[in-house]
C-alpha cells in the first residue's frame, strides 16, 4: 500500500491557481476505498476532491487523478493512529499518576490530550492545503474535443 498509487476518474468542476475540484464518479468500490479521506460529499451526493493541476485542466474536462498510498497511510495515521495512541497513553499514565477516581481522571486526561491534538493537526492541515505536494494530482486529461 505504501508504494501503491490509486487512480480515480472524474470531471473537473472548477479550476484555478494550480488546483482543480474534481467530481469523482461514484462506483461500487467507494465503500471499501481507502481514499475516502480525500473524497468528500459536496452539496449533493457526488464525491469531490481537490487535486493538484499541473496541466491546467478546464471545467468539463475528464481527468484521471492519482493518490499515492504513502499519503493515505500518513493521513490515516494522523487522523486515527495518533489519537488512539494519545487515548491509550492518557489512560495508562492516568492510572499510574492518580490515586483517587483513577478511571474518571484517566479518561479526562485522555480527552484533554486529544482535545489539544486535534486543533494542532487541523491548523497544520490548513497550512499544508496550500502545498501542491500534499494533494492528489491530475495525471491525465481527456478534453471533450479529443
Amino acid at each position: 500500500m505504501y508504494k501503491e498509487e490509486l487512480y480515480e476518474e472524474g470531471i473537473v468542476k472548477e479550476s484555478g491557481n494550480g488546483f482543480a475540484t474534481v467530481i469523482i464518479s461514484d462506483s461500487d468500490h467507494c465503500e471499501e476505498c481507502t481514499a475516502k479521506l480525500y473524497c468528500k460529499p459536496g452539496n449533493s451526493n457526488q464525491r469531490s476532491l481537490i487535486a493538484a493541476d499541473p496541466y491546467g485542466a478546464h471545467p468539463g474536462d475528464k481527468v484521471r487523478v492519482s493518490i499515492k498510498g504513502s499519503k493515505l497511510i500518513s493521513a490515516s495515521f494522523l487522523l486515527y493512529g495518533i489519537p488512539l495512541i494519545l487515548l491509550l497513553s492518557g489512560l495508562l499514565i492516568g492510572m499510574k499518576v492518580f490515586t483517587i477516581n483513577k478511571e474518571l481522571l484517566s479518561t479526562l486526561l485522555s480527552i484533554v490530550l486529544i482535545a489539544i491534538y486535534l486543533p494542532v493537526v487541523f491548523s497544520i492541515s490548513k497550512r499544508s492545503k496550500q502545498k501542491v505536494s500534499s494533494h492528489p494530482r491530475i495525471v491525465f486529461i481527456k478534453t471533450p474535443f479529443n
